[in-house]
């Protein structure tokens, strides 16, 4: 697999469908580089992401910030 270098590259990348109809919800966490790992640590503390699902820190546009994503499944009722 390919990893990425920039975010519209991991943005093309596509994010196959699982079964039972699940579809991927890509959420992004934008800003200088200790608040977003500040952000991914609190969310793996309250159970909604382990820290190494999310993507390694990729450049921002805005200078001096990254942009860290996470790919969740929503099935209709919620997230997986």
């Amino acid at each position: 697999m390919i990893t990425p270098k920039s975010v519209p590259d991991l943005l093309r990348v596509p994010v196959p469908a699982v079964p039972n109809g699940q579809q991927p919800v890509r959420i992004l966490i934008c800003g200088v580089l200790p608040g977003v790992n500040h952000i991914v640590h609190q969310l793996h503390v309250r159970r909604f992401a382990e820290a190494g699902e999310w993507s390694p820190p990729l450049p921002s546009p805005v200078e001096d910030e990254v942009i860290r994503i996470l790919v969740r499944y929503w099935s209709g009722e919620r997230f997986l």
